[in-house]
């Protein structure tokens, strides 16, 4: 499965970027030079500032965590990951190696896409596909996290 994730604007970017840019309308008038900086700096966030991800040709918001976890759980990962193993076992840390897990997920939806990576040579190598997890799969790896 290939996915593209694209970064968007959540409603929280845009409530902050508002915010800091009619602060910055707000100094103009108390100090010119600060107001316009501040200013600048709230209409650079409207631009640049996007915490949230949506796949191509859909409508759900997703967020992202990345975390390492020690090479000894990949089995149980990648077995849950394919449906063999009800409940993963996850132990942070870098004891005997480190695979890097991204999970972009939404919680109220119950939606999460995984990846797993080895890391090999000081770079991390995808060790699986994107995975698609609905409902309780998906929900019991997100609290996970």
């Amino acid at each position: 499965m290939e996915c593209n994730f694209k970064k968007v604007h959540t409603g929280r970017d845009l409530a902050i970027s508002t915010m800091v840019l009619l602060s910055g309308a707000g100094l103009f008038f108390i100090n010119m030079g600060l107001g316009i900086c501040i200013g600048i700096c709230g209409l650079c966030m409207f631009i640049f500032y996007k915490g949230g991800y949506r796949i191509d040709g859909r409508g759900i918001l997703l967020s992202r965590k990345s975390e390492d976890i020690s090479k000894a759980c990949r089995t149980s990962l990648v077995d849950f990951l394919e449906g063999r193993n009800p409940t993963p076992t996850i132990k942070q840390g870098h004891e005997g190696g480190t695979v890097r897990l991204d999970l972009y997920y939404n919680q109220t939806e119950n939606v999460a896409y995984v990846r797993l990576y080895d890391f090999c040579n000081y770079v991390y190598e995808p060790a699986t596909g994107i995975i698609e997890l609905n409902g309780d799969r998906a929900a019991k790896l997100i609290s996970l996290f």
